[in-house]
């Protein structure tokens, strides 16, 4: 696991810049499949949009699950020193 925080306001940008290819910062598994599903509904104009709005809530979700780990794996380190 990367120990290194990652940034909510970045996760932020690229996901609003970039939709689902933006969540690759965040979670590249979500990033594969949000950017299938908006490839594959691209003609229905809603559906895309909505998978672009998903994409900034699970962006920001993994970001600040990462972050949490990263403390309570910090923590764990500290305890048992």
């Amino acid at each position: 696991m990367n120990l290194i925080p990652k940034s909510a306001m970045t996760s932020f940008i690229l996901t609003f810049l970039f939709g689902p290819l933006g969540l690759f910062y965040s979670s590249p598994l979500w990033a594969v499949l949000l950017s299938i599903a908006f490839y594959f509904t691209l003609p229905t104009i809603l559906v895309p949009i909505g998978v672009w709005l998903l994409s900034w809530g699970i962006g920001h979700y993994c970001v600040c699950t990462h972050n949490e780990n990263i403390e309570a794996i910090k923590q764990l380190a500290k305890d048992n020193q």
